[in-house]
């Protein structure tokens, strides 16, 4: 074969494979501009104290370190270190980065003009760490701002269609005609389990409920964009804050409502043949959710990356961002690289060292990521004979440390009912359906339960054990 054929031949297989790309996706950053390595890291790592308390703590060894605390929100230096790795870590060929929201601390005592200063300068070391590229926020619910100015805020990576949108109901979506890929973002706080308007301001006759069937039309919106990007022959992405499903930490955190909750999935399902990807945050814990079509086959696909922030209700976890490789022309996820961030080794060191933690389908000993393929590792997390859920379970908290994680999730050794309660809420993405999973195995896990497993565990059976005969009464 001649050199031309080589190239030609080269040439045609590079038009087949298409682009390869790279995207980020940052989320629950929770910055805390209070935040002191003076603090008391037991409460919330303010440094509130006289200079007798503040020794005190010191020599209980209770200061909040440098990178930030597994109980408290994160420092500057913590943000400015996640912004300089994805610098260092991939430079080139990044196409855009998903920043999936809660920018802001949850803790009290920060003004308006106090939190939208903070979000300026986020946007700030966001725009100079990403110079050539993009940043696409999704609104979380901590930002604690109107629309309208985030959408002053924003307006450098947003164009006027997407402005148009955000600035009067918080969503908005990406068209990338070259490629024929759009991204659709979602304001999901209008879709809670709770009333929610600190992001509505005065606009509290609009919020979302069980009663409002479509608050700010964000529905109707949503199913004309999926029918528009059919029409045009478009694959699509889907970005938002809070997933639907069920959180595998039971951190008391707002999830959707059931109605809005089972819509999403029916309209997901539906429109599965064009979704290539559904990116959210939230849970700050490093998991993932497979959507089901009609007939019990898996459809689509969710992931959920990790949080900057350490600190959750659901108990800590280090500082993560991760890294997709993806084909452009069609938007297939082809892997990603999880980052992460050794709290304790950073704060002891007073140097980030920021490392990849896995590779999905290295880590996982995937083929590639489809439905077909999480839906297979999904069950053998419940399989014993598989180090897959050891390895989930890892990955779950960011590589935390068991002298930290051991009081928290399952607790001490992995056992049944944990696997369980993981694969339970990885393939069952709504309140009945996951109970329903976990009650139908609760009598032989029951049975089976070792000393060692928690009590949380027993009483969780116990109590789906309960629903369960009340049920079939």
């Amino acid at each position: 074969m001649m050199i031309r054929d080589y190239l030609m031949l080269l040439s045609w297989l590079c038009a087949v494979q298409g682009k390869i790309g790279y995207f980020w996706h940052i989320t629950d950053i929770h910055y805390d501009p209070k935040y002191s390595t003076q603090g008391n890291a037991a409460s919330m790592c303010w440094n509130t104290r006289s200079s007798s308390d503040t020794e005190r703590i010191r020599l209980d060894k209770k200061l909040a370190g440098e990178f930030g605390d597994y109980s408290c929100d994160s420092p500057w230096a913590l943000i400015e270190s996640a912004a300089s790795a994805m610098a260092s870590h991939r430079g080139g060929g990044i196409e855009f980065v998903l920043w999936t929201g809660d920018a802001l601390t949850r803790t009290a005592g920060m003004s308006a003009e106090l939190r939208l200063q903070c979000l300026r300068n986020l946007t700030d070391l966001l725009s100079r760490t990403f110079k050539e590229q993009f940043v696409f926020p999704a609104l979380g619910h901590d930002e604690g701002v109107s629309f309208e100015q985030l959408a002053v805020v924003w307006s450098q990576w947003l164009p006027q269609e997407a402005l148009d949108t955000f600035q009067t109901a918080g969503y908005y979506t990406i068209e990338q005609r070259s490629e024929k890929y759009r991204i659709i973002f979602l304001n999901t706080n209008l879709w809670l389990n709770t009333p929610y308007n600190r992001n509505l301001e005065q606009r509290t006759d609009s919020i979302a409920t069980d009663g409002t069937p479509d608050p700010f039309d964000q529905w109707k919106w949503f199913e004309s964009t999926l029918d528009s990007a059919r029409r045009k022959k478009e694959t699509v992405y889907i970005v938002g804050h809070t997933p639907p499903g069920v959180d595998e930490r039971e951190s008391g955190a707002l999830v959707l409502s059931e109605t809005h909750n089972a819509k999403y999935l029916r309209l997901v399902s539906s429109n599965a043949d064009i979704i290539r990807g559904q990116f959210f945050g939230h849970w700050h814990s490093d998991t993932y959710r497979v959507v089901y079509g009609d007939t019990g086959q898996p459809v689509s696909w969710i992931m959920m990356a990790p949080s900057i922030s350490p600190s959750t209700p659901g108990g800590p976890n280090n500082p993560g961002v991760r890294l997709y490789k993806f084909e452009t022309s069609t938007g297939q996820v082809l892997d990603y690289t999880q980052y992460y961030l050794d709290l304790p080794e950073a704060n002891k060191n007073g140097k980030a060292n920021w490392i990849a933690e896995y590779s999905m389908l290295d880590y996982y000993e995937l083929q590639e990521i489809t439905p077909n393929t999480l839906h297979d590792l999904a069950e053998r997390l419940t399989q014993s004979n598989d180090n897959a859920f050891v390895r989930y379970y890892a990955a779950n908290t960011v590589s935390l440390s068991r002298e930290v994680g051991q009081v928290w999730g399952c607790g001490g050794p992995l056992n049944g009912a944990c696997a369980l309660h993981h694969y339970c809420t990885v393939t069952r993405l709504n309140p009945e359906s996951y109970n329903e999973c976990f009650s139908s195995y609760a009598y032989p896990l029951a049975s089976m339960a070792s000393s060692t497993t928690p009590l949380y565990l027993y009483l969780h059976l116990l109590v789906l054990i309960a629903a369960e005969l009340l049920r079939n009464r």
